[in-house]
């Protein structure tokens, strides 16, 4: 009840209230507590060895639904912490506050306090009430019985908090430790060659297809290293993702575990009649789904994949964008060309549940591809008029008889307006998506783009 409390509160709709983030850390809390607890639900959970940090479990010997439980709920639990970072709790009245509200040496300037409190929280009365979210990351960093892609995920999300805290050396190693775990799963190549160049990043052409977990964390790595500047290593590794994306399979691998053989098994065709199984199914509980994919195989250049191939193309005219003057034209190439393939992928996509993760993925690139090409174009429209408008003062030159002959000096009118007539073409495309967009909720944390600084 907990857990699930937690999760209604965190995806209500309701635009006339707010989350209420301060009950989500405390359902969840509460659920992460009675899974460790031996008494109730965590029997048979042992405590690691003390170099690791504090509370942190062995969960090797509970059961898989257990385990993913108990990593989904920590997960959450340091999603919500995040929310309540240095939330503090006044002893002489027993109320929670946010840490910027209390008066004290610490925060000279505190905010004022929702109305129906009666005085601020002086910090002597103070203390913290939840677990940092650093404390918390590193615990399931540190759990045993963890799948690899677990481990990678939670230390992405470690990783771009302590970037959000602007703690960017910690979160840089953070980063490169997920991608050589992502990389484990990958058989070593021939002679000792690394699958990663160790002074580039770049992926190897000789390792063949990368699996999804390295394609996820090296994407994430190199979108690090473009967010803060460093572009001429990112986009070498983009690059080469961009490269092992377009050389992945387009069908499954029959040798594959995750391949379904399409005739039925013959226990399958011995199913019991409709009659009994609806009868089974009202007495038996359903069945648990099943875990979901370790991300050790290499993905299908499916819908979603090529969407994903599209953002890349973003992030990498974004980068040829901002490095030069002339690499601009080159970069607004890039972004045009991934807008016609997320808008062209929304297209072809049906209204299955199937379908939902590829939907969600191409609108959040085509919706992230229209801002940035808008962005790109008006500072070129922008540049533009200021050129005509410093042409338009500047005195007229007497031509000679060559340069008339020749056009030397002579700016045609549509060149000059070029960018001012992209801009209208952005509009009418703008237009054109709003459909396929305007079923998308904003995302907590979508396509990140150095164009939203």
């Amino acid at each position: 009840m907990r857990y699930r409390g937690a999760h209604c509160e965190r995806d209500q709709t309701d635009p006339s209230r707010v989350t209420d983030w301060l009950a989500i850390m405390q359902w969840i809390q509460g659920a992460v507590e009675r899974l460790e607890n031996p008494r109730i639900d965590g029997k048979g959970l042992r405590d690691t060895p003390s170099d690791r940090p504090h509370g942190t479990k062995d969960i090797t010997a509970m059961p898989e639904p257990w385990r993913r439980g108990y990593y989904e709920a920590l997960m959450m639990y340091a999603k919500a912490a995040e929310r309540v970072d240095g939330w503090v709790l006044d002893k002489s009245r027993n109320i929670v506050f946010p840490p910027e509200m209390m008066v004290g040496p610490s925060n000279p300037r505190p905010q004022p306090i929702p109305p129906g409190y009666k005085g601020a929280p002086k910090e002597e009365h103070c203390e913290a009430i939840f677990e940092s979210p650093n404390d918390i990351y590193m615990r399931i960093l540190s759990t045993e019985g963890l799948t690899p892609r677990q481990k990678m995920d939670a230390g992405l999300a470690y990783a771009s908090w302590l970037e959000f805290k602007g703690i960017t050396g910690p979160a840089n190693i953070i980063y490169e430790d997920a991608v050589h775990l992502a990389a484990s799963d990958l058989p070593p190549l021939l002679g000792g060659t690394p699958i990663i160049n160790p002074d580039t990043w770049t992926l190897n052409d000789a390792a063949g297809p990368p699996s999804q977990n390295l394609l996820t964390a090296l994407t994430a790595y190199a979108t690090f290293r473009a967010r803060h500047s460093d572009l001429t290593s990112a986009f070498p590794i983009l690059v080469s993702l961009l490269k092992a994306r377009r050389s992945l399979p387009t069908t499954p691998d029959s040798t594959s575990p995750l391949f379904t053989p399409s005739e039925p098994t013959a226990s399958a065709k011995n199913f019991l009649s409709d009659t009994a199984s609806l009868a089974l199914r009202m007495v038996l509980p359903p069945a648990y789904p099943p875990p979901p994919d370790d991300g050790s195989a290499p993905p299908l250049r499916d819908a979603k994949e090529l969407c994903e191939e599209a953002a890349l193309s973003l992030h990498i005219g974004e980068i040829l964008y901002a490095s030069q003057p002339a690499t601009r034209e080159e970069g607004l190439g890039w972004t045009r060309e991934a807008v016609d393939i997320a808008e062209e992928q929304l297209h072809k996509l049906g209204s299955s549940a199937a379908d939902k993760d590829a939907r969600t993925t191409c609108r959040e690139c085509l919706g992230t591809g229209l801002g940035n090409w808008a962005e790109m174009v008006a500072r070129l429209a922008r540049e533009e008029a200021a050129a005509k408008e410093a042409l338009a003062q500047t005195p007229p030159v007497k031509a000679s008889w060559f340069g008339g002959l020749w056009g030397e000096g002579v700016v045609k009118e549509e060149d000059r307006s070029r960018w001012a007539a992209e801009e209208k073409v952005i509009v009418e495309r703008e237009r054109r998506a709003k459909e396929l967009l305007d079923e998308l909720e904003p995302p907590a944390n979508g396509l990140s783009s150095i164009f939203s600084a």
